[in-house]
This record gives C-alpha cells, structure tokens and sequence, in this order.
C-alpha cells in the first residue's frame, strides 16, 4: 500500500491537522516495499496482511510507532467500524476505480491528494507537514477577504482624506470661501428677514451680489459676536463687499435709516402721514382718503377712527410697499400688542369699552412724559369721570383742547377754551367720541390697570418735569403756585 493515502487521511483528519511525524518518508518506503511482496512473505519483524487495519491496510503496531495505539487512535475519532461508517456516509464518494485499486492480489491505494488530484512527481521526498496543502487552500481563501478589507481601508482612506480637503479649504479660505477685497461699489439693497440666521443672511446677501460667498459672510459673522445685533429690515450696502466689510454695514444704523420709518409715542394720524408723505413723497391727500376709510386697513371692529390705532414703533419701509400695505402693518402691530396685553378682556373687568381704553390711554400718552406717572393720571380721569358731587361736569384736559384746535401748541385763548367741540372735554361733558393720538404700550396699561387714589387735580412742572397731584382745593392751589414758580403760564 502506498503511503500517499496516509497523507490523505491524515491530512483530512480535523484532530491531527498541523502536526508532523519524524521518520514519515521511511514509513511510506516501508508500506511500498509491502504492496509490492507477494502475499505471505515478510520482512524482519514484520506482520502479515492479516494483522492489518481491516479497511485502511495500516499495521496496528505500524501505527504504534507513530503514537496511534489501540484506543488511543478510537479517541481520535478513527476506530474500527465507525470510521468506516464514516467514511461511507461522505456527501461526495469517490467512486471505486479512484478509492483503491486491487492489482495482483493485493490492494493499492490510488495515489491521490485530499483534493482527489494526483499529488506532484516529488511527493514521495516530500518532507513537508501533513497541513502544508491544507495551509495552501486557507491561504488561497484568505487571500480575496485580505484584498476586500485593503479596499475597504483604502476607501475610508479616501474619504477621510477628500473631508479633510474640505475642511482646510474653507479654513483657507478656498473656493467655497471665496471673498471680495475692499468695500465694494454701486448700490445693492438687501432684505433682512426677522429671526434671520447668520446663514441666511449669508444667502441674502450672496444673492443680491454683495458678498463673493455664502460661507464668508457666515465665517465673518461667527467671528464677530457682535453679529448677534444685526436687525430685521432694509438695508443699502454695495456690490462686491468683502465679508467684513458686508458685516460692519449690517451693524452700521445708517445702512438701514433709509428705510426706517418711526412712530412716537403720542403721534396723531395727522404727523403719522405727513411724515410718510415728506419720507416717501407719497401725496398727502391719498394718504388722507385712506385715513377717512380705516376699514380697509383692518381696523379692531371697536375702532371709531384711525387715530389712537397706529402702534407706535420703528417700522422697515419694504421697497416697492403701497400706502395701504404701509398704513396696514401700523394697524397690524397695534392688534398684536393689544392681544399682549389682553385689552378687551380687561376693558370688561373695568366695565369700560375697549374704545374707550384707548382714548384714556391717549389723553395719559398726551398729559404726562413720565411712564410711571400714568396709573395716576388714569386715576384723576376715572375720578373725573365718576364724579358725583358736581365738581367736574366735565374733563377739563387741556390735551383734547388743543386736539380740537388742530393740535394748536401755544397757550389757549378763553375762545378756544369754551368754543363747542366734541374734543373739548373744557365745554363738552364726558370723553371725546375717540383717542386724541396713537398711545404706547405703557399708557395703554396705564388705562386698564389705574392707580388706586382719590385725586381730582395734577399739574406737570415745566422746570422739575414732575407731576404733583391733588385731592383737596388747597392742596391744587399750593401745586399751581410751584407750576407758577418754575416758568409755567395757565
């Protein structure tokens, strides 16, 4: 029997993978040179066929030399029948012609690696380990995984290196951070959103060519906190701006004052579109027309007029806006803070009318400089008002006075005084049919949250620029002194 078959076995045999016997090519020597004897001859020391592994043809004592005796070659799974079971349960069975061939008698083993492929001219020197064709297919297998994780790393590789590319050109300022030099030329106008981020200011200001990039602009203003105070708006920059530059015109009020118009506290309708009018050149008279319409600008349904009902603020003038949209985003501002501050809600807690609010608000935005002087200058109106003793038959403010004269400044005549007009509470009893100018917020809720008091009578200082406030008939007459005493004429 050749020794080739040996191999095999041992080769395919998972308990005895990786190790090798010392004296393997004497033994195969020692099987070929019994093949070849005709049965019953023997060498020194030798046993007869009989004596042989029923299957396989291995001496039981052969084996022994090679540490596979008795039982201990059963433990390594190969003992008697049940290898052979084993063997004849294959999933692939070589057919008989390459399992072993009989020639003379005798039985030979087709000569045949584990693979069923004839083992190379030199395999009788081979003196390798009975593993080493085993190792050669595990290399041959690792060899595609070993290539698939090098491309793998070598695509991570490549990605990380491309992100860092990115990261270093626009800390460079590289293509995506391309900027302008200088502070630009010609005239660009750019609309600021409110909430605006520095991104989409970036994008805004990219668009209208003002800025090379969006990212230089975005780059500029994440090193500048001062950027946090740019405000919503119209602003008129220059194209082709460096980001900087771009960023310090945004901060710049002047960029933006041309745009911005601003209504004061205590304005009347009248100032509101002559202002619009000098500003914008938008004729007087169809600001007027719309005035003696308010419906249309989305008047609160309590309003009997336009006056008192345009919120004082700062306000952006949109390029392009109309006198309606203009006079309507007034109106618009006043319902929302009139919704902040609950008014109606609050008018009927008071058993007042919502109009009615705001006309005490604006004879308090009319009478009084001093925001925390309101509550009380609310008191003396209710006080007045309420006034069952004959005292005040009417409000006697001057404010409403000066309102029904045209919004006359200078001192008035007895004339204007006792002249009949439903603005002048000095000859008509009661509040005027509506508000006398747009009222802040402070003089709104000095109007519904009035000050607790009995006082009848205040007068403003014109020196100290105080408030004094009275009950009594010598405590009036002891304030008109000082209001004498510091330049004041009655």
């Amino acid at each position: 029997m050749t020794g080739g078959n040996l191999d095999e076995m041992l080769d395919e045999d998972p308990y005895r993978r990786g190790r090798r016997s010392s004296g393997h090519a004497d033994r195969r020597a020692a099987d070929r040179a019994a093949v070849d004897r005709v049965p019953g001859d023997r060498g020194p020391g030798e046993r007869g066929l009989a004596g042989r592994h029923p299957e396989d043809g291995y001496a039981d004592e052969g084996y022994a030399e090679d540490g596979y005796v008795g039982e201990g070659y059963a433990e390594g799974g190969y003992a008697g029948e049940g290898y052979a079971d084993d063997y004849e349960d294959d999933p692939h069975p070589r057919d008989a012609g390459s399992h072993r061939d009989r020639r003379d008698g005798g039985r030979r083993r087709d000569r045949r690696s584990a693979g069923g492929y004839p083992p190379p001219d030199d395999a009788e020197d081979w003196g390798g380990g009975w593993d080493d064709e085993g190792a050669d297919e595990r290399r041959s297998r690792a060899l595609p995984k070993l290539i698939a994780v090098l491309l793998v790393v070598a695509a991570l590789l490549g990605v990380a290196i491309f992100g860092i590319g990115k990261v270093i050109g626009r800390v460079s300022g590289g293509s995506t951070s391309a900027d302008y030099a200088g502070s630009g030329d010609g005239i660009a106008v750019v609309q600021v959103p409110d909430g605006a981020t520095a991104r989409q200011i970036a994008v805004e200001l990219h668009d209208a060519e003002v800025t090379a990039s969006v990212s230089a602009f975005v780059k500029a203003a994440s090193a500048n906190p001062k950027a946090l105070g740019i405000q919503p708006g119209t602003y008129r920059l220059r194209s082709r701006m460096s980001a900087e530059a771009a960023l310090a015109a945004l901060l710049d009020p002047a960029s933006s004052a041309p745009f911005k118009f601003v209504i004061k506290e205590g304005m009347t309708v009248h100032q509101v579109l002559d202002g619009l009018h000098q500003r914008l050149g938008l004729p007087l008279s169809d600001l007027e027309a719309i005035a003696r319409n308010p419906a249309q600008l989305g008047l609160p349904s309590y309003a009997p007029t336009l006056e008192g009902y345009l919120f004082p603020s700062t306000y952006d003038l949109v390029p392009g806006s109309t006198p309606i949209q203009l006079l309507t985003s007034f109106v618009t501002r006043f319902k929302k803070e009139a919704a902040s501050i609950d008014l109606e809600a609050k008018a009927a807690a008071l058993g007042t009318r919502p109009a009615d609010i705001v006309t005490i608000a604006s004879i308090v935005e009319k009478e009084v400089a001093n925001a925390s002087e309101g509550p009380k200058v609310a008191r003396v109106i209710y006080n007045r008002l309420g006034d069952t003793s004959g005292r005040f038959r009417r409000l006697d403010m001057d404010s409403t006075t000066r309102y029904a004269e045209d919004e006359y400044e200078g001192p008035l005549t007895k004339d204007q005084l006792n002249k009949a007009n439903p603005y002048n509470t000095r000859s008509v009893a009661g509040l005027p049919p509506g508000a006398i100018s747009n009222p802040g917020i402070w003089a709104l809720k000095s109007a519904l949250e009035p000050a607790a008091g009995s006082w009848l009578y205040f007068v403003s200082m014109p020196q100290s620029k105080v408030t004094r406030f009275a009950t009594t008939d010598a405590e009036w007459a002891e304030a008109r002194a000082q209001y004498r005493a510091e330049g004041g004429r009655e």
